[in-house]
């Protein structure tokens, strides 16, 4: 193999252009290295007064420590991005002849009898501060450092120009609403190609005429990959056009453009009722972003936290390394967000003694998790610690956590006898049992809704999301006989005193 195909083995399937216009694929193993980013290594912080450098605490946005997680996750984006360009590669005249026809579609009915491409997704799912929308942007930067190409004149590749945008980064729409995503990805395009396409749009209302527009705009410009970022309960999973929005992203993808789905897990709870979605989202994977379950777990004790601790514009630590971890890990609950502030604070604290050098002590990491700039922080990390329990706060957006202790049956007798619990404990548990039957009810009144909406869509809909009509069919009988009262069959006792 020559040196050329071992930076680029995508050319032994032939040359293309859209991969040839970004750097060289990079390996698995020299992700960590290629990811990994100090930019205090170019600020000179030893020269200034300790009371000069909290300035640049705000460089820590810019650190980026990869962890095993990310790199995997990091791995599937590069995956994605170049699966997409190698099925666009435009000295591929069916390829050519393909663009051509999706120029001149006016409707969806038209799309779906377009050759389909084998567009895939990824699904990145967790709470807010575990690192989903870093790892992403970090990618990005790597491997598509140029988001717009210019490409001239090619009679090869059968274009006068192509202005391509290899990807877009957006935010679901805050009112959850598909006409709100459409507008939202064309915004985006005319912020990153200079173009105009709001304005022409305008005035475009039928929700399937702007899909078409957003569709055709997308393809020509050649957008290899979509991320679509923010993604909540309120916005998605509790949206009415939850169904449509799957419909939408299984277009993307079989027009060829990947697809990458990043928000809180409670926002995807209805796309892991259909395989077909998953199995195309499973293909960049499904990664789950969850904090540290203890200050000993190999990614946080290992990876992360070396990482972020080489932020880092003082010269001394004086604790007990242990002592320092424990803090670290409590007062941040194993969210790696959460570390990056808090270790941020300490700094603060101590860089604000002034001097020509700083030291940080025991006391700093007391003090930094009372400050204003972390006491809201610290009230996070309470919640998460405290999972599905009561707590001080309660965030709409944290998952609760599974702390149901082992089943008690089989178990030996206790040696003493139990306590009678507490007026304060009855209450608790009458909460979560309440809670539990509220979410129980929610669930059911979900499932029953999608079965509602996807009796709206026609065949070929229903098809695509991996939904058979025999099976459609089973779930509605399972839904209408849990409905009937249960008849009371007799039994031959009750049957003889009936007789009596």
């Amino acid at each position: 193999m020559t040196g050329n195909s071992q930076l680029r083995p995508e050319i032994l399937l032939g040359p293309n252009p859209f991969l040839e216009a970004l750097p060289p694929l990079i390996r698995f193993n020299e992700l960590p290295k290629k990811l990994m980013r100090t930019p205090l290594n170019e600020v000179p912080w030893r020269t200034l007064d300790a009371a000069d450098r909290e300035i640049y605490l705000n460089l820590s946005q810019n650190h980026f420590a990869p962890t095993a997680q990310l790199i995997d996750v990091g791995a599937g984006v590069q995956q994605l991005l170049h699966r997409s360009l190698s099925q666009f590669n435009p000295l591929n005249a069916d390829e050519r002849w393909r663009i051509q026809r999706i120029g001149l579609i006016e409707n969806e009915a038209q799309i779906s009898q377009l050759p389909k491409l084998n567009g895939a997704g990824q699904l990145d799912m967790g709470m807010t501060g575990t690192g989903k929308s870093t790892v992403i942007e970090r990618i990005l930067e790597c491997i598509a450092p140029e988001q717009v190409i210019d490409f001239g004149t090619s009679e090869a590749c059968g274009w006068y120009r192509l202005k391509q945008c290899v990807y877009l980064h957006i935010d679901h729409p805050s009112n959850g609403t598909r006409g709100g995503l459409l507008k939202r990805i064309l915004e985006h395009l005319d912020r990153v190609l200079g173009t105009d396409y709001v304005t022409q749009h305008s005035r475009t209302v039928n929700l399937d005429t702007l899909m078409v527009v957003v569709s055709k705009l997308l393809t020509m410009h050649r957008v290899a990959l979509i991320v679509i970022d923010e993604n909540q309960q309120s916005t998605l999973q509790d949206s009415p056009w939850r169904v449509e929005f799957a419909l939408f992203y299984l277009m993307l993808m079989n027009l060829g453009i990947s697809v990458v789905l990043l928000g809180n897990p409670l926002a995807f709870e209805y796309l892991e009722q259909y395989s077909q979605v998953m199995r195309r989202f499973s293909i960049g994977g499904i990664h789950r972003f969850c904090p540290a379950t203890n200050a000993q777990v190999m990614w946080w004790k290992q990876h992360f936290v070396p990482g972020v601790r080489e932020f880092s514009l003082v010269e001394n630590w004086n604790i007990d390394p242990s002592r320092r971890a424990e803090l670290e890990f409590d007062n941040s609950a194993g969210n790696p967000g959460l570390f990056a502030a808090y270790h941020c604070e300490v700094q603060r604290i101590a860089l604000r003694r002034g001097g020509p050098t700083a030291t940080v002590t025991e006391k700093d990491f007391i003090a930094a998790a009372r400050s204003p700039h972390y006491i809201e922080c610290k009230e996070v990390a309470l919640a998460i610690r405290m999972g599905a329990a009561p707590s001080r706060r309660h965030y709409l957006d944290l998952p609760a956590a599974d702390h149901s202790g082992p089943d008690s049956l089989g178990q030996e007798p206790l040696a003493t006898p139990p306590k009678v619990p507490s007026d304060a404990t009855l209450s608790v548990v009458k909460r979560l049992s309440a809670n539990y039957q509220r979410q129980q009810t929610k669930r059911t009144n979900a499932f029953v809704a999608q079965l509602e909406s996807l009796k709206s869509l026609d065949k070929d809909d229903i098809r695509a999301l991996g939904v058979t009509e025999e099976l459609l069919s089973e779930m509605e009988r399972v839904v209408a006989g849990r409905d009937k009262p249960t008849a009371r069959k007799k039994s031959a006792t009750d049957a003889k005193d009936a007789g009596a």
